[in-house]
């Protein structure tokens, strides 16, 4: 089965455009739609759905593209083993990040990734249901690796934690829990919330703690990027759970109050599949995120 053939694939699945896929090989539409019409007449599956408008996977191509993934991974692999290192890594990697995401400087990680490893196809991509659904990217083989809200006991996953975060309560200047030295779940389980959509790493654990105690809670506003979370709560929109650094950019407007019955805390993580093995280009990237931590950050 030809590699290209498989890469082709692999681009065309990832955009769900011809048009774009073709840019990011750097070949014409026209060769990469052969190629694809190719490997599905050497399949004898249909694996793309195709329209004037849309371009989908068919049940086919579902099954097909992380099989496709693992076999690009076993010949960079093989290459690998036989290749002097002077020729530079290969193959692709695809990093899943969270939205909002500073205290790990993306940018600058991924570039001096490419200007290492130029020959390596490197892609970011995020997920509307942020840790949980980022997770099930990598178990899906769609993502290698993904930095992630949340400290991970899987033993289908590998994780890194990079920095841990206590979680006190943010309520508005003027509420009337703003002068307490401390407070308990339950006195604020009548209160409407901002947080983050069901998924996101933080969101899980608070989600957890009321229900360890048995109370419910009403979370009023949904908001995506975590980092916007203490300015809602500034104009008076709920109040919410989260590490006391994230109210500084609001300045006097919102107060932190500490839990008296709960330590609550999230982990940001970096996570990669421990059930395949992992590539020469992952080991790479890896060994690059260090060095691009930025300590003057909140997330």
């Amino acid at each position: 089965m030809d590699q290209k053939r498989l890469e082709y694939f692999i681009t065309v699945a990832e955009e769900l455009n011809f048009t774009r896929a073709a840019q990011r090989l750097h070949i014409t539409q026209s060769t990469l739609s052969a190629g694809i019409k190719a490997l599905e007449h050497e399949l004898r599956a249909e694996l793309l759905l195709r329209s004037t408008r849309s371009v989908r996977l068919t049940e086919a191509g579902s099954v097909f593209l992380p099989e496709a993934r693992a076999a690009i991974e076993v010949l960079d692999r093989a290459r690998a083993a036989v290749e002097p290192l002077s020729t530079g890594l290969r193959g692709s990697l695809t990093v899943g990040v969270l939205s909002g995401l500073t205290v790990i400087d993306v940018p600058a990680l991924t570039g001096e990734f490419h200007r290492h490893h130029p020959k390596v196809r490197l892609r970011t991509e995020t997920s509307q249901r942020g840790t949980s659904g980022l997770i099930d990217r990598i178990k899906e083989s769609h993502v290698d690796v993904a930095f992630v809200g949340a400290d991970i006991k899987d033993e289908h996953l590998r994780s890194r934690a990079i920095k841990r975060y206590e979680v006190h309560l943010l309520v508005p200047a003027d509420h009337p829990l703003a002068r307490r030295r401390s407070v308990r779940l339950s006195d604020v389980a009548g209160e409407s919330f901002v947080d983050m959509p069901a998924g996101f790493g933080q969101r899980q654990v608070v989600d957890d703690a009321f229900a360890k105690e048995e109370l419910s809670r009403q979370v009023l506003i949904e908001v995506s990027d975590i980092t916007t979370i203490a300015d809602y709560v500034a104009h008076g929109l709920g109040v919410a759970l989260l590490p006391p650094d994230f109210a500084a950019a609001v300045g006097d407007t919102v107060r932190t109050v500490p839990l008296a019955d709960a330590r609550l805390a999230w982990t940001l993580s970096v996570v990669a599949s421990a059930t395949r093995p992992p590539t020469r280009a992952l080991h790479a990237f890896l060994d690059l995120i260090p060095h691009h931590i930025r300590r003057d950050r909140v997330f």
